[in-house]
């Protein structure tokens, strides 16, 4: 061998020892053999966008059922166009997107679930939404913190109820320790999960810290409405093995008036069609606004990203409303609420329980999930959906393995 080719051994003998190490730290060199690793592999990335969290005060709102189409206005939709939108054909599709922030490396590789997309609106809104400039108000990004009071049930897992009903606080931790009776398959192919929205209009706020109060909050274009939460959810689910129905109808426009109406056909229909769907999820964003005329836009950071507060709505049976399966429903919802608070510390605002009916009637495991609120960005509920998928993914396992 020649002096050369000793050199050169001694070099690569180097590297193999220093690159590992290099390529884990956090200096530049290793920063510069990961991204030449990333490249020579033929990928590329990005830094992370930057966080604005801040500690929140202890309140809450209902949702907002007014249909308003702006920041602080009135209305039903934004969207340019007199017509209901044309829709796609339902679509069983297992292609999913990359969700590198909270796939787990350790997790095996195991077969995909479907997405069953029904009614997507092509609907394009062609809205120029650089012109709305006027500062109307502020957006506040915070995070709803636990709440106090008699009003107030804690759960074992240190997540919350409140109560707004006359069912007892321990009844309710009793019945938040039971697995709702739900039986589901091992492995299956069929759809356990049913995703729509009764709101399917709804949409967000640009990333700012302030509003126009003309600013659209109202559209029919899926990818900029409540819809694409709910695709974030499908596809997560895929990628944990879960299929699912994402039914996509618009039940809001062109008024709103009648909505949940709607969507009871919508879910009628979805149930006799898919009789393996054991979740009903009622996808929607709440409208809050403050007395000052700040618009709220509850936010956590989780793995360096800011992701929406979302609330799970459970309602409960009185002489106004008959709910049979609302015990079952509830055991659910804290379910949800008590996997968020193990793996997603404070994502979840407070579970409401209260007398609400939301179709919650037509089946057991029913249940309202408000996403964030028309202040956060699209980003944002996003991410929120993609850390749903998880939530709801891990309870169905729990529900699995249940003796």
């Amino acid at each position: 061998m020649g002096n050369i080719d000793k050199l050169k051994s001694v070099v690569i003998g180097i590297a193999a020892v220093l690159c590992p190490v290099l390529a884990c730290s956090g200096s530049a060199a290793g920063e510069f053999i990961r991204n030449a690793a990333l490249l020579s592999a033929g990928f590329s990335g990005e830094n992370s966008a930057d966080i604005h969290t801040s500690s929140g005060e202890n309140t809450s709102s209902a949702e907002n059922t007014s249909g308003t189409n702006t920041a602080t206005g009135t209305g039903t939709s934004t969207s340019t166009g007199d017509d209901i939108p044309d829709k796609t054909e339902s679509s069983d599709s297992s292609e999913i997107s990359d969700n590198p922030d909270i796939s787990d490396p350790s997790e095996p590789t195991q077969k995909l679930g479907r997405i069953i997309t029904k009614n997507r609106s092509t609907f394009v809104d062609d809205t120029d939404f650089s012109k709305f400039t006027t500062h109307s108000g502020k957006i506040l990004r915070f995070a709803y913190s636990k709440g106090t009071g008699g009003g107030y049930v804690d759960l074992d897992s240190g997540a919350q109820v409140r109560n707004c009903t006359t069912v007892s606080a321990s009844e309710l931790l009793n019945a938040s320790r039971s697995l709702p009776d739900m039986e589901i398959p091992e492995k299956t192919d069929e759809p356990l999960v049913l995703i729509y929205h009764t709101h399917t209009t709804e949409s967000f706020l640009p990333q700012a810290d302030w509003y126009d109060n003309s600013y659209p909050i109202n559209t029919r274009d899926p990818s900029l409405s409540i819809v694409s939460v709910g695709d974030a959810i499908c596809e997560r689910l895929s990628q944990r093995g879960i299929s699912s129905v994402h039914d996509c109808e618009i039940h809001n426009y062109p008024q709103h008036t009648g909505s949940y109406y709607n969507s009871a056909e919508t879910i009628r229909r979805d149930l006799e069609e898919f009789p393996s769907i054991r979740l009903v999820l009622d996808i929607h964003r709440d409208g809050i606004i403050s007395s000052d005329g700040s618009l709220p836009a509850p936010v956590v950071s989780i793995n360096g990203k800011n992701a929406a507060q979302f609330m799970i709505i459970s309602g409960c049976e009185n002489e106004t409303y008959h709910i049979p399966n609302y015990i079952e429903n509830f055991k659910l919802a804290a379910l949800l609420q008590n996997t968020a608070e193990q793996r997603f510390p404070n994502l979840a605002r407070a579970l409401l329980f209260d007398y609400r009916n939301y179709n919650q009637d037509m089946s057991a495991g029913a249940l309202l999930i408000e996403v964030g609120s028309h202040g956060n960005s699209l980003d944002e509920v996003k991410y929120t959906g993609q850390l749903l998928g998880d939530i709801i993914a891990d309870s169905v396992g729990k529900i699995k393995t249940a003796p």
